[in-house]
């Protein structure tokens, strides 16, 4: 009798890799990894963020339509709680992302 270990592999994730996180007493920061072509979906912070492209080039959309390219050493500041996705070009995208803290509630 044989048994055979069957391989199992996790299917890819759909969302970029997280790493190198860092809380400070501004904020938060970290890095973003894309695969070509992979995206992040539409969504919000509640607070305001810097975006650094670090590696490869991309696109973000901010609001529902107003689509801009995100090349390598491009930065780009988000107010809080604006509506922004992101998506990878076809080398992949690294990103670093800052995430300041609130510093009345207004911001």
């Amino acid at each position: 009798m044989s048994i055979h270990a069957s391989a199992t592999t996790a299917p890819p994730s759909n969302r970029p890799v997280v790493s190198s996180v860092e809380d400070g007493p501004a904020g938060k920061s970290f890095r973003l990894r894309f695969e070509p072509g992979q995206e992040l979906p539409a969504h919000r912070n509640a607070s305001r963020v810097v975006i650094t492209a670090v590696r490869g080039a991309g696109a973000i959309t901010i609001g529902e339509n107003v689509t801009r390219a995100l090349p390598e050493g491009a930065f780009v500041q988000l107010d809080a709680n604006a509506l922004h996705a992101i998506v990878a070009g076809g080398d992949g995208l690294d990103l670093l992302v800052v995430v300041t803290s609130n510093c009345c509630g207004v911001c």
